[in-house]
């Protein structure tokens, strides 16, 4: 149940990034992965120009 809250409380969505440039997004980062996988092979592209970042949803909150 906690795990759950955690998820809504950071809802948002994953973007795929190649050199500062968004390339796709999803709500799953099990779908950004595979992507980044297809479209940027490990040994053709250097990991530092391939980023994955999640942007939130909502208003923010103080704690």
């Amino acid at each position: 149940m906690k795990e759950e809250n955690q998820f809504k409380k950071f809802s948002g969505e994953w973007l795929l990034l190649f050199n500062d440039e968004i390339i796709d997004h999803s709500a799953n980062v099990e779908d950004i992965l595979k992507l980044a996988e297809e479209k940027f092979p490990e040994e053709k592209f250097p990991e530092d120009h391939i980023k994955i970042s999640k942007v939130l949803d909502g208003r923010l909150r103080e704690f």
